[in-house]
Protein backbone atom coordinates (compact mmCIF):
# COMPACT_ATOMS: atom_id res chain seq x y z
CA UNK A 1 0.00 0.00 0.00
CA UNK A 2 2.82 2.41 0.91
CA UNK A 3 4.51 1.70 -2.43
CA UNK A 4 1.27 2.48 -4.29
CA UNK A 5 0.88 5.79 -2.44
CA UNK A 6 4.46 6.80 -3.26
CA UNK A 7 3.87 6.02 -6.95
CA UNK A 8 0.59 7.95 -6.91
CA UNK A 9 2.21 10.93 -5.18
CA UNK A 10 5.02 10.93 -7.76
CA UNK A 11 2.50 10.88 -10.59
CA UNK A 12 0.46 13.73 -9.14
CA UNK A 13 3.59 15.79 -8.46
CA UNK A 14 4.71 15.33 -12.05
CA UNK A 15 1.25 16.23 -13.31
CA UNK A 16 1.24 19.32 -11.11
CA UNK A 17 4.53 20.50 -12.57
CA UNK A 18 3.21 19.99 -16.09
CA UNK A 19 0.02 21.88 -15.34
CA UNK A 20 1.98 24.77 -13.82
CA UNK A 21 4.02 25.12 -17.00
CA UNK A 22 1.01 24.86 -19.28
CA UNK A 23 -0.52 28.38 -19.06
CA UNK A 24 2.47 30.20 -20.62
CA UNK A 25 2.70 27.62 -23.40
CA UNK A 26 -1.00 27.94 -24.12
CA UNK A 27 -0.82 31.73 -24.18
CA UNK A 28 1.92 31.64 -26.79
CA UNK A 29 0.24 28.94 -28.87
CA UNK A 30 -3.11 30.71 -28.90
CA UNK A 31 -1.66 34.10 -29.83
CA UNK A 32 -2.33 35.10 -33.44
CA UNK A 33 0.63 35.31 -35.79
CA UNK A 34 -0.51 38.85 -36.62
CA UNK A 35 0.87 41.74 -34.60
CA UNK A 36 -1.02 44.67 -33.13
CA UNK A 37 1.47 47.52 -33.21
CA UNK A 38 0.78 51.05 -31.99
CA UNK A 39 2.15 54.49 -31.24
CA UNK A 40 0.83 56.66 -28.41
CA UNK A 41 1.88 60.12 -27.29
CA UNK A 42 0.39 60.03 -23.78
CA UNK A 43 1.04 63.72 -22.94
CA UNK A 44 3.43 64.79 -20.20
CA UNK A 45 2.32 65.04 -16.59
CA UNK A 46 1.98 68.75 -15.86
CA UNK A 47 0.15 70.87 -13.28
CA UNK A 48 -1.21 73.00 -16.10
CA UNK A 49 -3.50 70.10 -17.04
CA UNK A 50 -6.46 70.26 -14.69
CA UNK A 51 -9.72 68.37 -14.28
CA UNK A 52 -10.08 65.46 -16.70
CA UNK A 53 -6.88 66.40 -18.53
CA UNK A 54 -4.79 65.84 -15.39
CA UNK A 55 -2.50 62.80 -15.54
CA UNK A 56 -3.96 61.33 -12.34
CA UNK A 57 -7.35 61.14 -14.04
CA UNK A 58 -6.06 60.09 -17.43
CA UNK A 59 -3.49 57.42 -16.59
CA UNK A 60 -5.99 54.61 -15.88
CA UNK A 61 -7.81 55.52 -19.09
CA UNK A 62 -4.57 55.35 -21.08
CA UNK A 63 -3.82 51.89 -19.68
CA UNK A 64 -7.42 50.75 -20.14
CA UNK A 65 -7.32 51.68 -23.82
CA UNK A 66 -4.00 49.85 -24.35
CA UNK A 67 -5.37 46.71 -22.72
CA UNK A 68 -8.74 46.94 -24.46
CA UNK A 69 -7.19 47.14 -27.92
CA UNK A 70 -4.64 44.48 -26.97
CA UNK A 71 -1.48 46.17 -28.17
CA UNK A 72 1.33 43.64 -28.68
CA UNK A 73 4.19 46.12 -29.04
CA UNK A 74 3.98 49.91 -29.00
CA UNK A 75 5.94 53.11 -28.67
CA UNK A 76 5.15 55.79 -26.08
CA UNK A 77 6.21 59.43 -26.22
CA UNK A 78 6.11 62.28 -23.68
CA UNK A 79 6.77 60.58 -20.38
CA UNK A 80 8.07 63.57 -18.45
CA UNK A 81 10.22 61.46 -16.10
CA UNK A 82 10.74 57.99 -14.66
CA UNK A 83 7.89 58.59 -12.22
CA UNK A 84 5.34 59.02 -15.01
CA UNK A 85 6.77 55.99 -16.76
CA UNK A 86 6.38 53.96 -13.55
CA UNK A 87 2.76 55.15 -13.27
CA UNK A 88 2.05 53.63 -16.67
CA UNK A 89 4.12 50.48 -16.19
CA UNK A 90 2.35 49.72 -12.89
CA UNK A 91 -0.92 49.54 -14.83
CA UNK A 92 0.50 47.37 -17.61
CA UNK A 93 1.58 44.19 -15.85
CA UNK A 94 1.71 42.09 -19.02
CA UNK A 95 4.37 44.28 -20.62
CA UNK A 96 8.11 44.71 -20.37
CA UNK A 97 9.65 47.97 -21.52
CA UNK A 98 12.79 49.71 -22.72
CA UNK A 99 13.09 53.46 -22.14
CA UNK A 100 15.57 56.32 -22.38
CA UNK A 101 15.55 59.98 -21.39
CA UNK A 102 16.89 62.79 -23.54
CA UNK A 103 18.93 64.82 -21.04
CA UNK A 104 22.11 62.85 -20.39
CA UNK A 105 24.55 60.48 -22.02
CA UNK A 106 23.08 57.36 -20.39
CA UNK A 107 19.48 58.25 -21.21
CA UNK A 108 18.55 58.11 -17.52
CA UNK A 109 17.30 61.71 -17.14
CA UNK A 110 14.78 63.98 -18.77
CA UNK A 111 11.62 63.46 -20.78
CA UNK A 112 11.45 59.83 -21.84
CA UNK A 113 10.30 57.67 -24.69
CA UNK A 114 9.58 53.98 -24.20
CA UNK A 115 8.95 50.78 -26.12
CA UNK A 116 6.53 48.36 -24.47
CA UNK A 117 6.11 44.73 -25.54
CA UNK A 118 4.24 41.70 -24.21
CA UNK A 119 6.49 39.72 -21.90
CA UNK A 120 5.13 36.34 -22.91
CA UNK A 121 5.36 36.97 -26.64
CA UNK A 122 8.65 38.76 -27.30
CA UNK A 123 12.28 38.22 -26.46
CA UNK A 124 14.45 41.32 -26.27
CA UNK A 125 17.61 40.69 -28.31
CA UNK A 126 19.17 44.17 -28.52
CA UNK A 127 18.43 47.75 -27.52
CA UNK A 128 19.88 51.21 -27.83
CA UNK A 129 19.25 54.89 -28.52
CA UNK A 130 20.80 57.90 -30.19
CA UNK A 131 20.33 61.66 -30.12
CA UNK A 132 18.71 63.46 -33.04
CA UNK A 133 21.61 65.80 -33.68
CA UNK A 134 24.85 66.27 -35.56
CA UNK A 135 26.52 64.20 -32.79
CA UNK A 136 24.05 61.32 -32.25
CA UNK A 137 26.28 59.39 -29.85
CA UNK A 138 26.61 62.35 -27.47
CA UNK A 139 23.92 64.13 -25.44
CA UNK A 140 23.05 67.11 -27.64
CA UNK A 141 20.42 69.32 -29.23
CA UNK A 142 20.38 69.17 -32.99
CA UNK A 143 20.24 71.87 -35.65
CA UNK A 144 17.42 74.40 -34.92
CA UNK A 145 15.61 72.19 -32.39
CA UNK A 146 14.19 73.72 -29.22
CA UNK A 147 14.92 70.60 -27.15
CA UNK A 148 17.12 67.53 -27.05
CA UNK A 149 15.45 64.74 -28.99
CA UNK A 150 16.17 61.01 -29.20
CA UNK A 151 15.29 57.84 -31.05
CA UNK A 152 15.32 54.50 -29.23
CA UNK A 153 15.29 51.06 -30.77
CA UNK A 154 15.00 47.40 -29.94
CA UNK A 155 15.47 44.16 -31.79
CA UNK A 156 12.74 41.74 -30.78
CA UNK A 157 12.06 38.08 -31.47
CA UNK A 158 8.44 37.03 -31.81
CA UNK A 159 8.05 33.70 -30.01
CA UNK A 160 4.90 32.92 -32.02
CA UNK A 161 6.44 33.21 -35.48
CA UNK A 162 10.15 32.94 -34.54
CA UNK A 163 10.70 36.05 -36.66
CA UNK A 164 12.91 38.95 -35.59
CA UNK A 165 12.34 42.63 -36.27
CA UNK A 166 13.65 46.06 -35.34
CA UNK A 167 11.35 48.53 -33.60
CA UNK A 168 12.21 52.25 -33.53
CA UNK A 169 10.38 54.89 -31.49
CA UNK A 170 11.02 58.62 -31.74
CA UNK A 171 9.69 62.12 -31.03
CA UNK A 172 10.78 64.87 -33.41
CA UNK A 173 11.18 68.49 -32.37
CA UNK A 174 8.07 70.67 -32.40
CA UNK A 175 9.90 73.86 -33.45
CA UNK A 176 12.89 73.03 -35.62
CA UNK A 177 12.01 72.64 -39.31
CA UNK A 178 15.63 71.87 -40.17
CA UNK A 179 15.82 69.51 -37.18
CA UNK A 180 12.86 67.48 -38.43
CA UNK A 181 14.33 67.24 -41.92
CA UNK A 182 17.78 66.24 -40.67
CA UNK A 183 16.35 63.89 -38.04
CA UNK A 184 14.54 62.01 -40.82
CA UNK A 185 17.83 61.65 -42.69
CA UNK A 186 19.62 60.49 -39.55
CA UNK A 187 17.01 57.91 -38.63
CA UNK A 188 16.91 56.37 -42.09
CA UNK A 189 20.71 56.19 -42.09
CA UNK A 190 20.77 54.55 -38.65
CA UNK A 191 18.11 52.05 -39.75
CA UNK A 192 20.26 51.11 -42.71
CA UNK A 193 23.27 50.63 -40.41
CA UNK A 194 21.41 48.60 -37.77
CA UNK A 195 18.78 46.69 -39.73
CA UNK A 196 19.82 46.77 -43.37
CA UNK A 197 17.07 45.01 -45.32
CA UNK A 198 15.58 43.28 -42.27
CA UNK A 199 12.08 43.98 -40.98
CA UNK A 200 11.63 47.42 -39.44
CA UNK A 201 8.75 49.21 -37.73
CA UNK A 202 9.33 52.87 -36.92
CA UNK A 203 6.74 54.75 -34.87
CA UNK A 204 6.45 58.07 -33.16
CA UNK A 205 5.28 61.63 -32.95
CA UNK A 206 7.04 63.34 -35.86
CA UNK A 207 5.45 66.75 -35.24
CA UNK A 208 4.82 67.24 -38.96
CA UNK A 209 2.01 66.35 -41.34
CA UNK A 210 2.61 64.62 -44.71
CA UNK A 211 2.69 67.98 -46.49
CA UNK A 212 6.04 68.63 -44.81
CA UNK A 213 7.62 66.93 -47.79
CA UNK A 214 11.26 67.26 -46.74
CA UNK A 215 10.61 65.12 -43.67
CA UNK A 216 7.94 62.86 -45.16
CA UNK A 217 9.63 62.05 -48.46
CA UNK A 218 12.90 61.23 -46.72
CA UNK A 219 11.20 58.64 -44.51
CA UNK A 220 8.94 57.17 -47.20
CA UNK A 221 11.80 56.74 -49.65
CA UNK A 222 12.93 53.90 -47.37
CA UNK A 223 9.81 52.95 -45.39
CA UNK A 224 6.10 52.68 -46.17
CA UNK A 225 3.42 54.81 -44.54
CA UNK A 226 1.17 52.16 -42.99
CA UNK A 227 -1.98 54.22 -43.52
CA UNK A 228 -1.41 54.23 -47.28
CA UNK A 229 -0.65 50.50 -47.66
CA UNK A 230 -3.30 49.04 -45.34
CA UNK A 231 -5.24 46.21 -46.99
CA UNK A 232 -8.39 47.26 -45.18
CA UNK A 233 -9.77 50.77 -45.32
CA UNK A 234 -8.30 52.92 -42.52
CA UNK A 235 -10.60 53.59 -39.58
CA UNK A 236 -10.92 56.65 -37.37
CA UNK A 237 -9.95 60.21 -38.09
CA UNK A 238 -7.12 61.07 -40.47
CA UNK A 239 -5.64 63.52 -37.97
CA UNK A 240 -4.00 62.21 -34.80
CA UNK A 241 -3.55 65.37 -32.70
CA UNK A 242 -6.79 66.39 -30.99
CA UNK A 243 -5.63 69.30 -28.80
CA UNK A 244 -8.08 68.25 -26.06
CA UNK A 245 -11.06 68.97 -28.35
CA UNK A 246 -14.12 67.51 -26.62
CA UNK A 247 -16.76 68.03 -29.28
CA UNK A 248 -14.81 67.80 -32.51
CA UNK A 249 -14.81 64.42 -34.29
CA UNK A 250 -13.27 65.18 -37.68
CA UNK A 251 -9.53 65.74 -37.45
CA UNK A 252 -7.89 66.51 -40.82
CA UNK A 253 -4.57 65.50 -42.34
CA UNK A 254 -3.03 68.78 -41.23
CA UNK A 255 -2.91 67.31 -37.70
CA UNK A 256 -1.71 63.84 -38.72
CA UNK A 257 1.62 63.87 -36.92
CA UNK A 258 1.77 60.37 -35.38
CA UNK A 259 2.90 57.59 -37.72
CA UNK A 260 3.80 53.96 -38.12
CA UNK A 261 6.34 53.44 -40.92
CA UNK A 262 7.30 49.92 -42.00
CA UNK A 263 9.76 47.83 -43.99
CA UNK A 264 9.04 44.20 -44.93
CA UNK A 265 5.65 44.35 -43.22
CA UNK A 266 2.18 43.56 -44.58
CA UNK A 267 -0.28 46.02 -43.03
CA UNK A 268 -3.72 44.44 -42.75
CA UNK A 269 -5.57 47.21 -40.93
CA UNK A 270 -4.95 50.74 -39.69
CA UNK A 271 -6.93 52.71 -37.11
CA UNK A 272 -6.71 56.06 -35.38
CA UNK A 273 -8.34 55.20 -32.05
CA UNK A 274 -10.78 58.02 -31.35
CA UNK A 275 -12.17 56.35 -28.23
CA UNK A 276 -13.25 58.63 -25.38
CA UNK A 277 -14.13 58.26 -21.71
CA UNK A 278 -16.46 59.98 -19.24
CA UNK A 279 -18.29 62.90 -20.79
CA UNK A 280 -16.55 62.84 -24.16
CA UNK A 281 -13.05 63.19 -22.69
CA UNK A 282 -9.89 62.06 -24.46
CA UNK A 283 -7.11 60.16 -22.62
CA UNK A 284 -4.41 62.32 -24.26
CA UNK A 285 -4.08 65.27 -26.61
CA UNK A 286 -2.95 62.73 -29.21
CA UNK A 287 -4.98 59.77 -30.40
CA UNK A 288 -3.12 56.46 -30.44
CA UNK A 289 -2.72 54.79 -33.82
CA UNK A 290 -2.71 51.00 -34.24
CA UNK A 291 -2.02 48.65 -37.11
CA UNK A 292 -2.59 44.92 -37.42
CA UNK A 293 0.16 43.41 -39.50
CA UNK A 294 2.39 40.47 -40.30
CA UNK A 295 6.16 40.58 -40.67
CA UNK A 296 7.87 39.06 -43.69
Amino acid sequence: MKKILIILWSFLSFAGISCAAQPDTEIIKSTSDTLKVATFNVRIRTNSDTGNTNWKVRKPEVAKLINEFEFDVFGVQELIDKSQEDDLSDLLNSYASVSYGRDNQEGSKGERAAIYFLKNRFELLQKGFFFLSETPETVSKGWDAALNRICLWTKLKDRVTNKEFYFFNTHFDHIGVVARRESAKLITRKMEELAGTETVICVGDFNADPNDTEFYNTITTKLKDSRLVSVEKPKGSVGTFNGWEKEKTDFPESVRIDYLFTQNVKVISYETINKRFGENEVPSDHFPVIIRCTTK
